[in-house]
C-alpha cells in the first residue's frame, strides 16, 4: 500500500517547529517524533535561522512537516526560508497578531504550496490530534483520550468546544482536524484518508460548505460505505442559503449513506451512540418507563419526519408484559410500570421487548424514585445492554442524583443521556443511518429497463436544436425525446380522461443545483400546488426500480393521496417514468431543466397536460461517459463495460463492474485463494475480508475507483444444481490523491491462473483508466511475486525498487504513450 499523502498530516515522520509560543508538540514529543523535532528558537525581535540540515533526514529526503505559528506579517520571510527542507505538509497555526489582509495572506499560503508540493492546513487551524500516538499539533494544551471517533471541524471554535465537552464525559477520539478558515487541505481529502484508517470507526463531520460537486461525493460515498459518518452542516440562512439547496444537500446525502444533523446540541447524541451503540436495523422503537411523562416527551420528540417509528408490540409480547408488571401498567408502547424498579422484573421486560420481531431498538426512560434502587437498575440495565442482540439506550432523567448512573452506563458502553428528547434523537440517528445506507447501496441494473432509449436520435435532436439557437425545445421536440426514451405518459396531444381530471394532479421536474447538478423533485402539481409546495421530495439522478419507488412513497402526497387512490398500474408506470428521466439525465448532459405539470391520472394511464425542457447553451455533444459523467453528482454504474468474453482456449466469462450484492461472492473468492495467493495480494495471512473491508471492495463510486470482476456460471448445489455466478478474478484501481494516477490491485482464483485471465482482465482495467483520462497507473507487488511481475512486465510496465521497502517492487506505466 502506498503512503496516503496526508500521512504527512496525520503522522508525521519528521517535524519542525517556529513559534513564537512553547507548542504542546515540543513540550512533550510522541514517541513517533522524539529525536525528530527541530524546534526552530524565535528571537524577542521576531528573527530565527534555520539550519541549512536537519540530522534526522537522510540525504534528499524531504521534511514530512512544518509547524508555523507566527505574526502573519513574518510568513512570507518564514516560509521563503523554509523552502530549503521541502517539507510536505504545513500547518498554520492562528497567532494573537492578526492578518492585515487575511485573504491575501491566506491566498499567498496555498499559492506556496501549490508551487512547492506542499500539503497547506490553515491559516487558523486548530491543528491535528492523533491521541492513540500522543500526537497534538496545535495550540491546545490538553489532548482528547484515545477513542474510536473522528472528528473533522470546518471551524476550530465547534472544534474546540466539542473537545471541551468531550473531556467532561472522557469521550475519546481517534482524530481531531480543524481545516481553519479557509485551507489546502479540503475536507474530501481529510475524509478519503479516514476512510481508510483502521484507528477511526466512525466520522463526525462539522461543514460550513461543502467541497466541489464531485470529488466531496466520492469522498463522502467512500467514507460512508466503510463507516458511519454524521453530518451537521449550516448554511441554510447564511448568505447564499436557499432551502432548495438545503434539500438537495440531504439528498445527496441520503445517497452516500451519511446521516445529517441539524442542532449542535444532536451533535453530542451522535457521537456518544457512535462511540458505544450497536448498529440498528430498523425503526421501529419500543420504550419503557417508571412514567407517563418521560414517555410522552420522548413520543412527541418523534417527528413523524423521521425515519424512526413507534413500534407495534406483538399480542404475545403484551400477554407476557401484563402478567409480568403490576396491575394497571401500560403494556401497549410505551410499556409504563409504576411500581419500584426491581432489577430482576427490569431485565425480564426489556428482554420479552428486545425478543419481539417488531422491535428493533429499545428506549429506556428512568426518572428518579425514591422508593426505587436506581443504583441496582442501573446495573441490571448493563447487563442487559452487553448481552442484547439489538440497539438499548437509556435516558436517566436528572442531574444532581442522575450525572453518576449516566457516567456509569456510559463507561460501560450503553449510552445514558440526560432527557428524552436527546435519547429519542440519538435513535433517529441510527435509524436514518440504516435508511440511508439502504439507500447508499442501490445502483443501476446491469441491462436497461424492457426498452433500451434511442441514445443516437435523441443527442441529435439536442444538437440540432442548439446549433439552431433554440434553447426551448417546442411541443413536438419535447414529444419526440420523450419518447426516445419510452416514458410511459401519455402526451399532451392524447385526450385526457374525465375520471383523472377528478383526482389532484402529480408534477415532475428535473433542475439543477449550482454545486451538486441536476437533481429531480415529484409531488403534486398544477398551478396551486407550485403555490403551495416550494419544494416536493427530493432525489438526484441516476435512480433505480427502488429509489424511484422511495421517490414516490417517501411525501406526504403518497400517504395522503397516491397511496389510496393510485391503481397499482399506475404506480408502476409512474416508477418507470421516473427512472427513464433519469436516464434522460444521466445521458443527456445538454438537458438544463425538464418540467412535466400537470400529469393526470386515471386507473390505466397517466397524461402529460404540459412538458417543458430547456437546454444548456453550452453543451458540445461530448457523450457523458468519457467525461465520467461530470455533469452529476453521483457516478452512474458503468454497464457499458459489462460484456461476454472468451479465453484462448475458448472458455467463456464475463467481465462486469463489482456491485454492492457481489459482497457474497467476492468473499467466496477470497476465502477459496490459496494461503500463498492471499498473501501476494494482502502481504497478509488474512483468510477472509471483514465486513468493513466488503463494504469497500463492493460498494464503488466509479468517478474515484474502478472495480472488475471475471465471472463464470458455475453449478449451484444448494439449488438443484442451477448454475450461479462464480468470481475468478478481481482487478482494482484507486485513484492517488493528486487525482493524475492511480495504484492498482490484481488477483486471480488458483484454478483460473496461467490460462491469460490476468493479462485480459488487467489490459481492461487499464483500458478503463485511459477513458477516464489517469496518466499513469502503479502497484506495489511483492519481490518474491515472479509471477505478477512478469504479467506486469508483458503489459509494459516498468519495474523498479520501492524507495521505502527492499522487500517490494514498484511497478508503473504512463497511460498516455500507451
Amino acid at each position: 500500500m502506498l503512503r496516503h499523502r496526508l500521512a504527512a498530516l496525520f503522522e508525521p515522520r519528521s517535524l519542525l517547529v517556529l513559534s513564537t509560543r512553547r507548542l504542546p508538540v515540543v513540550q512533550d514529543p510522541p514517541s513517533l517524533l522524539r529525536g525528530r523535532i527541530a524546534d526552530v528558537p524565535v528571537s524577542a525581535d521576531g528573527q530565527w535561522d534555520f539550519p541549512a540540515t536537519l540530522d534526522f533526514l537522510q540525504s534528499g529526503q524531504r521534511l514530512d512537516m512544518a509547524l508555523l505559528c507566527l505574526d502573519p506579517a513574518t510568513l512570507p520571510a518564514a516560509l521563503d526560508a523554509l523552502r530549503i527542507h521541502r517539507p510536505r505538509a504545513l500547518m498554520l497555526l492562528p497567532h494573537q497578531t492578526p492578518s492585515a489582509n487575511p485573504p491575501k495572506t491566506r491566498a499567498d499560503c496555498q499559492a506556496w504550496g501549490r508551487l512547492n508540493d506542499c500539503l497547506v492546513l490553515g491559516p487558523g487551524a486548530l491543528g491535528v490530534q492523533r491521541p492513540h500516538l500522543g500526537l497534538n499539533l496545535g495550540l491546545v494544551d490538553h489532548a482528547a483520550p484515545p477513542g474510536r471517533v473522528a472528528l473533522v471541524a470546518q471551524s476550530r471554535m465547534v472544534a474546540a468546544a466539542v473537545l471541551d465537552w468531550a473531556g467532561d464525559i472522557q469521550l475519546g477520539f481517534s482524530a481531531v482536524v480543524s481545516t481553519g478558515d479557509t485551507s489546502g487541505v479540503t475536507v474530501a481529502e481529510v475524509l478519503e484518508f479516514l476512510s481508510m484508517d483502521s484507528r477511526t470507526d466512525s466520522i463526525v463531520l462539522y461543514l460550513e460548505e461543502a467541497d466541489s460537486s464531485r470529488r466531496f461525493t466520492s469522498a463522502l460515498m467512500a467514507a460512508a460505505s466503510v463507516k458511519p459518518v454524521i453530518v451537521l452542516k449550516t448554511g441554510r440562512q447564511g448568505p447564499g442559503g436557499s432551502a432548495a439547496a438545503d434539500a438537495v444537500f440531504d439528498a445527496l446525502l441520503r445517497r452516500t449513506g451519511a446521516v445529517r444533523i441539524r442542532f449542535f446540541v444532536q451533535l453530542f447524541s451522535a457521537l456518544k451512540v457512535l462511540v458505544h451503540i450497536k448498529h440498528q436495523r430498523g425503526r421501529r422503537l419500543a420504550l419503557f418507563a417508571n412514567g407517563y411523562g418521560a414517555a410522552h416527551l420522548a413520543l412527541d420528540a418523534m417527528n413523524p419526519a423521521d425515519a424512526l417509528v413507534r413500534a407495534d408490540l406483538a399480542t404475545q409480547t403484551r400477554r407476557d408484559l401484563a402478567a409480568l408488571l403490576e396491575p394497571g401498567a401500560l403494556v401497549d408502547n410505551p410499556v409504563v410500570s409504576h411500581a419500584p424498579l426491581d432489577a430482576a422484573r427490569l431485565q425480564q421486560a426489556l428482554t420479552l421487548l428486545s425478543a419481539d420481531t417488531n422491535v428493533d431498538g429499545v428506549l429506556v426512560l428512568i426518572a428518579p424514585d425514591a422508593l426505587s434502587d436506581m443504583d441496582a437498575a442501573a446495573d441490571a440495565l448493563a447487563q442487559f445492554s452487553d448481552a442484547a442482540n439489538k440497539p438499548i439506550i437509556s435516558c436517566f432523567i436528572g442531574d444532581a442524583s442522575m450525572r453518576s448512573l449516566r457516567h456509569r452506563l456510559d463507561s460501560v458502553g450503553l449510552p445514558a443521556f440526560r432527557t428524552p428528547e436527546s435519547a429519542a434523537n440519538a435513535f433517529s440517528i441510527l435509524a436514518a443511518y440504516h435508511y440511508n445506507q439502504t439507500l447508499a447501496q442501490q445502483a443501476l441494473p446491469p441491462e436497461m429497463l424492457n426498452r433500451p432509449p434511442r441514445l443516437d436520435e435523441a443527442r441529435t435532436l439536442l444538437g440540432d436544436a442548439i446549433m439552431s439557437g433554440r434553447l426551448t425545445l417546442d411541443r413536438a421536440a419535447c414529444r419526440w425525446l420523450l419518447d426516445c426514451f419510452h416514458v410511459p405518459i401519455l402526451a399532451e396531444d392524447q385526450p385526457v380522461s374525465e375520471l383523472a381530471r377528478q383526482n389532484l394532479p402529480m408534477a415532475i421536474h428535473v433542475h439543477q443545483d449550482a454545486r451538486f447538478g441536476p437533481y429531480i423533485q415529484f409531488g403534486p402539481g398544477g398551478r396551486p400546488a407550485q403555490l403551495a409546495t416550494a419544494h416536493r421530495e427530493i432525489e438526484l439522478p441516476p435512480l433505480n426500480n427502488y429509489l424511484a419507488r422511495q421517490l414516490i412513497q417517501r411525501g406526504k402526497f403518497w400517504s395522503r393521496v397516491l397511496e389510496r387512490d393510485l391503481s397499482s398500474a399506475v404506480f408502476e408506470q409512474l416508477r418507470e417514468a421516473l427512472e427513464r428521466i433519469s436516464e434522460i439525465i444521466s445521458q443527456l448532459p445538454g438537458v438544463r431543466t425538464l418540467s412535466i405539470d400537470p400529469i393526470w391520472w386515471d386507473d390505466t394511464s397517466l397524461f402529460a397536460e404540459n412538458i417543458q425542457i430547456t437546454l444548456d447553451p453550452n453543451y458540445d455533444g461530448e457523450r457523458p461517459e468519457n467525461q465520467a459523467y461530470r455533469h452529476m453528482a453521483i457516478h452512474p454504474y458503468p454497464r457499458r463495460q459489462v460484456r461476454p468474453m472468451v479465453l484462448d482456449n475458448g472458455q467463456e466469462w464475463l467481465l462486469r463492474p463489482i456491485r454492492p450484492e457481489d459482497a457474497t461472492l467476492l468473499q467466496e473468492f477470497i476465502r477459496n485463494l490459496s494461503d500463498e495467493s492471499r498473501y501476494m495480494r494482502f502481504v497478509s495471512m488474512l483468510r477472509e475480508l471483514t465486513p468493513r473491508m466488503l463494504a469497500r471492495y463492493t460498494r464503488i463510486d466509479y468517478d474515484r475507483e474502478v472495480a472488475l470482476v471475471a465471472t463464470v456460471q458455475v453449478p449451484n448445489p444448494e439449488n438443484r444444481g442451477l448454475l450461479r455466478e462464480r468470481i475468478v478474478g478481481f482487478a482494482h484501481y484507486l485513484r492517488n490523491a493528486d487525482g493524475q494516477g492511480a495504484e492498482y490491485a490484481l488477483v486471480i482464483a488458483d484454478d483460473w491462473q496461467r490460462r491469460g485471465l490476468g493479462s485480459k482482465l488487467m489490459t481492461s482495467l487499464l483500458q478503463v483508466a485511459r477513458r477516464q483520462g489517469l496518466v499513469y497507473i502503479e502497484g506495489i507487488v511483492l519481490s518474491s511475486n515472479r509471477a505478477m511481475l512478469g504479467l506486469m512486465t508483458s503489459l509494459g510496465m516498468t519495474n523498479e525498487p520501492d524507495a521505502e521497502d527492499p522487500g517490494m517492487r514498484r511497478v508503473w506505466m504512463n497511460l498516455d504513450t500507451k
